[in-house]
């Protein structure tokens, strides 16, 4: 790394500068990522040192402009895939799109934003869910218009020509019907292609709504996994914006909990099993609202990944810390009392929790080997292992960790609820059955796991099982303080949840 050129008060400027200019939150953990391209940058215009590349990149010149653009495509994950979430799309697919295909029949529009597209695949993927969701396409003004930052992404996007690495979620049938094989690589078909217009935007600091840009009344925003990069001063601005650009009843889904409660209260708040999605409602600005739908129910999503340099290839990037996988034959179950935890394990354990509230997972992920170097039968440190991996995808990794929770304490139910979340992301849902089942063993009146488990046989089409199974979640919350605050479903009052279950259930 570079970075030792750059005095740590020119890194804090270069942090505040680029937060200021495009929203992006430098974590700590990046400093030598972002040190490298600055040095790469100021190397490659020839200038003498990164004091005169902050000011290029301060001033407020043509040059400084062009400049942005460059150093933007440095500093900007362009990973992404077609189908990303499976369980969003399938929320897309059965209940947001459907809704406002019905809600939109009189005028035949339909005006979508994929806003942080990348390289184009889920605008691309919502044209085709679109194109297969309404017969009579043809006869509707379907307008998607994909926004980025990151111009070299956005041109790449523009050809709709993708290798196959793109395609890792997606079914064959899909490829056949609207892509043509290049020999390795896939061109998408002219008519979802016409469906999609992109253009180069910075949500922090372009204006929204912009009816010239045809950026407003808008019937959806996505707007995926870039609130986790963002500042949380540039979050408030962005969000207030897209309720701006929406129309009355309009949706907009994000990432995996990547919005706090504070920042979507002028939404009302949907949870649904694959998602929370938080809805425009007309008039004044509402208070925020949780709704569950008649189809659906609530379960707990993983947290999205945290924000990491990468340069454009096919195979993902390989994650910043090497990480320790639990070793195949994990511990036997403690007979005796664990050891007392020591007063430097509890403030490394603290200072783990704090970061992956932070969601800083590289850096929790190194707190937690340090316990676990010392104690390899920690289980609150196992289970966190497996808690971030689930967070940033590794599900094979993140179950092995929760196996080696469970052989260090088969009691706990933490580790059985991630690995049924872990399954269900995965597709195996009879796996996810079962881990919920033994949820319900273990602590037969966890309400959460009841609500999940009824949900996966509804999805099956087993509908009395899972009113029976929904039924005895009721009964469950019916004994508990109706103000006391479900910390996993955003801290929604049993009161509430409860009301609105029994809507379900009418």
């Amino acid at each position: 790394m570079n970075t030792e050129i750059i005095s740590p008060r020119l890194r804090e400027e270069f942090v505040s500068l680029i937060a200021q200019q495009t929203g992006i939150e430098i974590k700590s953990q990046n400093y030598g990522a972002m040190g490298d391209c600055i040095i790469n940058r100021m190397r490659e215009l020839n200038l003498p040192n990164p004091e005169s590349y902050y000011e290029l990149l301060a001033s407020e010149t043509s040059e400084s402009e062009e400049e942005w653009q460059r150093f933007v495509c440095l500093i900007t994950n362009k990973e992404s895939y077609f189908f990303r979430d499976k369980g969003q799309f399938k929320l897309l697919r059965q209940v947001i799109l459907p809704e406002l295909i019905r809600n939109n029949q009189r005028i035949k529009t339909l005006r979508i934003c994929s806003a942080g597209c990348s390289t184009g695949q889920e605008p691309y993927s919502v044209a085709i869910l679109i194109r297969e969701l309404i017969p009579d396409w043809e006869d509707w003004q379907v307008d998607i218009i994909g926004l980025d930052i990151n111009r070299e992404s956005l041109k790449q996007a523009q050809k709709a020509l993708y290798n196959t690495w793109s395609f890792r979620q997606v079914e064959e049938e899909i490829k056949r019907r609207y892509f043509k094989n290049l020999g390795g690589y896939y061109q998408l078909n002219e008519e979802i292609k016409r469906l999609v217009r992109f253009r180069q935007f910075n949500l922090v600091r372009d204006e929204m709504p912009n009816a010239e840009m045809g950026l407003s009344d808008m019937d959806l925003i996505i707007c995926r996994n870039v609130f986790i990069y963002f500042t949380e001063t540039a979050i408030d601005k962005v969000v207030m914006k897209f309720y701006n650009t929406l129309r009355p009843n309009g949706y907009l889904i994000t990432g995996h909990a990547e919005l706090s409660n504070n920042q979507v209260k002028v939404f009302q708040t949907k949870i649904f099993p694959e998602s929370v999605v938080y809805q425009r409602r007309g008039g004044k600005l509402p208070a925020a609202s949780v709704s569950v739908s008649k189809t659906n129910t609530t379960t707990i999503q993983p947290k999205p990944q945290t924000f990491r340099f990468s340069t454009p290839q096919s195979p993902p990037p390989s994650p910043l810390v090497t990480m320790a996988i639990p070793p195949a034959n994990s511990p036997k179950p403690i007979i005796n009392p664990p050891p007392p935890i020591t007063f430097v394990e509890e403030e490394l354990l603290a200072e783990a929790r704090r970061l992956i509230q932070q969601k800083s997972y590289y850096l929790a992920e190194k707190k937690l080997q340090t316990i676990l170097r010392q104690s390899p039968h920690h289980y609150t440190a196992t289970y966190l292992m497996a808690e971030i991996n689930a967070n940033l995808g590794r599900y094979d990794v993140a179950r092995k960790w929760c196996h080696a929770a469970m052989s260090l304490d088969n009691l706990q139910v933490k580790p059985y609820l991630l690995l049924a979340q872990i399954e269900e992301e995965e597709g195996n849902i009879e796996e996810a059955k079962e881990a919920l089942k033994r949820v319900i063993y273990l602590q037969p009146d966890h309400f959460m796991a009841y609500l999940s488990l009824a949900n996966l046989y509804q999805n099956s089409g087993d509908m009395d099982r899972s009113k029976k199974l929904r039924n005895t979640a009721l009964k469950i919350l019916e004994r508990m303080p109706k103000n006391h605050k479900i910390e996993e479903l955003d801290d929604i009052s049993v009161g509430d949840l409860l009301r609105q279950l029994q809507d379900i259930s009418a």
